[in-house]
């Protein structure tokens, strides 16, 4: 069966290009993502599930079930960062 390069052409349309700073690692992941791709969609596919997304290291992380494509420019980079651990005492 043939392609057809019209549908390949809107479904590449459909994709967008992050990659991904791995705090503490020094790894930058390239990924797609698709509409409906959530951020824990992306840590799952980055085998790092207990990591937490966000646009900068000052922005807020988004929630695991949050649907990130509207959120995010194609190219764009995002964080995976651990969350802090605050008030805790040594």
């Amino acid at each position: 069966m043939l392609s057809n390069p019209v549908s390949e052409r809107k479904q590449q349309l459909d994709m967008k290009r992050l990659s991904v700073v791995i705090a503490g690692t020094g790894q930058i992941r390239d990924i797609e993502i698709q509409p409906g791709t959530t951020a824990g969609d992306v840590l799952q596919q980055l085998s790092i599930p207990d990591y937490l997304l966000s646009k900068g290291p000052n922005e807020p992380f988004f929630a695991s079930r949050e649907a990130i494509f509207d959120k995010v420019d194609d190219g764009s980079k995002i964080f995976a960062s651990t969350k802090a651990e605050v008030g805790v005492a040594a």
